[in-house]
């Protein structure tokens, strides 16, 4: 498809809307909000309120302060509410769906990524990774006033004519936000971990309880999976990896446990430990037991 053939409405950076609000630095940086502009002359609004897709060639990141707004980003469906912040990559197709009458919204336009040039390769990939598989992160009330101060120092810097150093100063800025928003995504990252985590140690804790209660009756991997509703691979997996040991080892060690205080017991014959233990027959339950103590049953009593 030719360029021109583009179903979508191709935005630049100096195609963002020019409000009192909006401060620009050549075609490098757009600074704009509206907060404290009245609902009727809301021209942010009226920009992000688009009812058509459009195609952006610069990033943008939007801070929400109050109010929501529903967007789709590449085809996923995102709802920016108050702390959360939305970035959109160059390249991506954009539309908003709909948007509050008492949002207010912070944008930070950036022609390309020459802020992020001199920190680290392996953390801006971590950017660019994180952001492109999600375009939204809910912040904290605390980083969110750090990003507003941020902004305005920004702001403050473009809007000193005589400042020579007005591109450093506001550089300086965008890499602090950067640095927070590379802490943000740490963060996010670790509490993911630990819900895995939790959900690994939840996995390992019910797989257990089943063992203790079916044991006797149930020695493959593919009963207690399918109660767990869980493939056998995967459920074996994740108790290796809780508790360095093998689900088949877990379970040999409840059926062996029992067997040997059976056994022990002088209550019951080899013959009748297997049966209470519902092995197949004698044969079988003398080759497991062997292989999980180095013995035979017999000879076991009778040590």
């Amino acid at each position: 498809m030719k360029k021109e053939d583009s179903p979508f409405k191709v935005l630049h950076l100096l195609m963002l809307p020019d409000t009192e609000h909006t401060l620009t630095y050549g075609d490098k940086l757009v600074l704009m909000d509206n907060i404290g502009v009245s609902s009727e002359m809301n021209s942010v609004s009226d920009f992000v309120s688009t009812s058509y897709p459009f195609k952006l060639t610069f990033a943008l990141a939007m801070f929400c302060r109050r109010g929501f707004m529903r967007v789709r980003l590449n085809l996923k469906e995102y709802t920016l509410a108050e702390n959360d912040v939305l970035v959109v990559l160059p390249g991506s197709i954009g539309e908003c769906l709909e948007i509050s009458a008492d949002m207010e919204l912070v944008l930070i336009g950036l022609s390309d990524y020459w802020p992020m040039r001199e920190q680290q390769t392996s953390l801006t990939m971590d950017f660019l990774k994180f952001f492109t598989s999600t375009a939204l992160m809910h912040i904290s009330q605390a980083d969110m006033e750090e990003s507003m101060q941020l902004y305005y120092q920004m702001r403050a810097k473009l809007e000193q004519p005589d400042y020579v150093y007005r591109l450093e100063a506001v550089t300086g800025y965008l890499q602090v936000l950067f640095y927070n928003s590379y802490q943000w995504i740490s963060e996010y990252n670790r509490r993911q971990s630990q819900q895995v985590e939790n959900r690994r140690q939840q996995l390992f804790d019910a797989f257990l309880k089943l063992v203790q209660a079916h044991y006797m009756e149930h020695r493959s991997m593919t009963y207690y999976a399918g109660e767990l509703c869980l493939t056998p691979k995967y459920l074996s997996q994740v108790i290796l990896e809780v508790s360095g040991r093998y689900a088949t080892d877990w379970i040999r060690d409840y059926v062996i446990l029992d067997a040997k205080a059976l056994l022990k017991s002088g209550k019951y014959t080899v013959q009748q430990v297997g049966d209470l233990l519902n092995f197949s027959n004698a044969s079988f339950f003398g080759k497991y037991f062997k292989a999980a103590v180095g013995c035979t049953p017999r000879k076991y009593m009778l040590q």
